[in-house]
């Protein structure tokens, strides 16, 4: 699915066709009820997003806030990471003000698709996010390269944290020599 941009151009055409009808007297809409049905347009669109195009597009959806349901699969943008957050299958609930995406792991998956995990391009590791086995990253605090890996399991499994891998070193993670 492609999915284009409403552009600066597109928005300004919008708001002139709408108040050419106001003025006409066509219809009463004023800005403020165009803006929010525009953005109830925007968010629709967004939900229809892959994974991958939504990582891409995260500040599109809404913002998690404070007690609001959220269901398995509802994505929510939280402004203090700049990431894009997933609701885990079968761990809806009802947000509260302590209970942030970025320390719920065990709730909410961070979505970011747009690194391949390999030496030359690692995925940035952030606490709480859902770890592959196999897979690098690199450590916001050390600035570091890790492998996750741990005896016995295979390479694609996954696993949550709440640490970063230079906390983890010989339990999930392995430095890797550059």
């Amino acid at each position: 699915m492609s999915f284009v941009q409403p552009t600066t151009k597109y928005i300004e055409a919008s708001t002139d066709q709408m108040l050419l009808s106001k003025k006409r007297g066509k219809e009463k809409m004023d800005i403020l009820s165009h803006a929010i049905s525009f953005r109830r347009n925007v968010e629709y669109a967004a939900n229809k997003l892959t994974d991958s195009e939504a990582a891409e597009r995260r500040t599109m959806f809404k913002p998690w806030k404070a007690n609001e349901r959220v269901c398995s699969g509802d994505r929510r943008y939280f402004p203090p990471t700049d990431k894009l957050y997933k609701v885990r299958d079968g761990k809806g609930h009802t947000t509260q003000a302590n209970w942030t995406p970025d320390v719920m792991a065990d709730s909410w998956e961070i979505i970011d698709v747009s690194h391949r995990g390999t030496q030359d391009d690692p995925i940035p590791a952030a606490r709480g996010m859902e770890y592959t086995y196999g897979l690098y990253y690199s450590d916001p605090e050390d600035g570091n390269l890790y492998i996750c890996q741990r005896t016995g399991e295979s390479k694609g499994g996954k696993i949550n944290l709440q640490y970063l891998p230079h906390e983890l070193i010989g339990q999930y993670f392995a430095e890797v020599a550059e």
